[in-house]
């Protein structure tokens, strides 16, 4: 369900890509924080939770990994951009065997590999890949890795509403200080621009609530396994909404990037 919901996200934002991505992760921010807000008074808790501290890591992490992610979204094409993201399941299995003593067997890394590879392939056989959007969704990967680690240690303390306050929390003042200090790089949305504001918003608040529930219930590295399937909506929404083409070598490495989603979570499953 994430997946589809941050899939959704990802067809919002490639809409609004006309606008400077700081922008549209500030009218992210609003939107989020809007129903974050609504929910958490509606269930009657506090909207602080029990670790501050670790509150606005995750926030802070999920913001500069935000910011990453859009920056590709918009520089590349989506199937591109998204495949780069997903190399952020390997980073957070590896945080987690470190930070939580998360045992991860040797069979899961070959089949994490296994994925990556579809990740080169794919990416390597593309004429339209740039340095910049590279090294933009690279530091996306390392910060949202970050970012679900911290989900992890929260999953016994916070309610998951509260962590998803925190993002919009972190991210609103830190894009509005861009926009104070480089107003001529912003502008007033206009017409459909604010329907995708909108639908932007709400599939993200959606898809963090069944992230962060994933993180909460399970391992780091099974739930991050299970996202790569977030690739088969890119290439979807891709190839019939934006118009982007692929190799046959190109469909071959996301069909690798796959089997290895597949039999990673085949391996976690088995005693």
């Amino acid at each position: 369900m994430a997946s589809v919901s941050f899939g959704l996200m990802n067809v919002s934002v490639k809409m609004l890509g006309t606008m400077h991505v700081v922008q549209v992760v500030f009218f992210r921010a609003v939107v989020q924080l809007l129903m974050s807000s609504f929910l958490i008074y509606r269930a009657g808790i506090s909207p602080w939770g029990n670790k501050p501290k670790w509150l606005i890591l995750r926030g802070l992490f999920g913001s500069m990994g935000l910011v990453g992610y859009f920056y590709t979204l918009q520089a590349m094409p989506l199937g591109n951009a998204i495949v780069i993201h997903y190399l952020s399941p390997m980073l957070t299995a590896l945080l987690a065997m470190f930070l939580f003593k998360e045992r991860v067997k040797g069979s899961q890394w070959a089949f994490f590999l296994l994925s990556f590879a579809g990740v080169v392939v794919v990416n390597g056989l593309s004429d339209v890949i740039t340095w910049h959007g590279m090294l933009g969704g690279l530091a996306g990967v390392v910060f949202s890795a970050a970012a679900y680690n911290t989900i992890r240690h929260l999953k016994d303390s916070e309610h998951p509403n509260v962590i998803i306050f925190y993002f919009p929390l972190v991210t609103f003042p830190l894009s509005l200080m861009h926009g104070l200090a480089f107003p001529d790089s912003w502008r007033m949305p206009e017409g459909m621009q604010w329907l995708w504001i909108l639908a932007m918003g709400v599939f993200t608040h959606y898809g963090q609530y069944f992230m962060t529930r994933a993180y909460q219930r399970e391992q780091a590295s099974k739930v991050s396994a299970v996202s790569y399937a977030g690739i088969v909506w890119a290439a979807l929404f891709g190839v019939f909404l934006f118009g982007e083409s692929y190799q046959w070598g190109q469909y071959l490495g996301m069909g690798l990037v796959l089997l290895g989603m597949a039999l990673n979570v085949r391996s976690s499953q088995k005693t």
